[in-house]
């Protein structure tokens, strides 16, 4: 109810509980500033709700941050905080970054990033574009693959979606999903070559309408997706240098 249809994206998290309070602005009069703090119960599962939504520059708080327009989001731990205000001025960006800073200690020390980011190949990945998440949808929030959930995407997946440099060479997009098992891997690969590229079901690679590549591959219990790749080099590429799980990527 407080957040008013926008629940959704966080419910598809292990969102525990949240805490809210509304400050007075600068002027004490009509300007508000609304803190907001989300135990989302782990670090992973924070890291993944800042990181499906990151447009604005980095603030320099806490262990992730970004600062635009009046809106300051943050990670550290397990939790994700949000400073706001629909105001705008010199003044009420410094009012909000100090209610960020001062709520900052609360939230306890740094967490871990979640293991599956390592799977990732290294050389033009573009961290600020990279997101952790379970369901489709934050799949099709961040990359729009179907209406339907073709990947069979659910709390007891992981995922990773992750843009790289542009150019021949380094351009292209690369989703890793982690199943729990290998059999539920295998037949989501199935599904998704049936639903997305059936004319890719014999190589599992393709060229789309827009002269761009997609390839799909099947590891074990690991289904990886390279979206948009300027050659099919480079999805080769992407694919080949994915790290196997306890190896780091290239």
């Amino acid at each position: 109810a407080y957040m008013d249809g926008g629940a959704e994206v966080y419910l598809a998290f292990d969102f525990r509980q949240g805490f809210t309070r509304k400050y007075a602005g600068p002027d004490g009069r009509n300007q508000e500033i609304s803190l907001d703090i989300y135990d989302m119960g782990a670090p992973a599962e924070a890291y993944g709700i800042f990181s499906c939504d990151r447009e604005d520059p980095p603030a320099g708080i806490g262990q992730d941050s970004t600062y635009g327009y009046g809106l300051l989001r943050v990670r550290q731990g397990p939790y994700f905080m949000v400073v706001s205000s629909p105001d705008e001025g010199k003044e009420i960006d410094a009012a909000v970054l100090a209610v960020g800073k001062a709520a900052l200690p609360h939230l306890g020390p740094a967490g871990p990033n979640p293991p599956l980011l390592d799977i990732l190949p290294a050389e033009g990945l573009k961290k600020d574009r990279t997101s952790y998440f379970h369901s489709e949808i934050n799949l099709n929030n961040r990359f729009f693959v179907a209406s339907e959930n073709i990947l069979t995407l659910d709390r007891g997946t992981e995922c990773v979606f992750a843009e790289y440099g542009e150019g021949t060479e380094s351009g292209g997009s690369l989703l890793v999903v982690a199943y729990p098992e290998d059999r539920r891997a295998e037949t989501a690969f199935r599904t998704f070559l049936a639903a997305y590229m059936p004319e890719g079901k014999e190589t599992g690679i393709v060229r789309t309408e827009s002269g761009r590549w997609t390839a799909v591959r099947v590891r074990g219990r690991y289904v990886s997706v390279v979206f948009d790749a300027p050659s099919r080099e480079r999805a080769d590429a992407l694919q080949n240098t994915i790290a196997p799980p306890g190896r780091k990527t290239p």
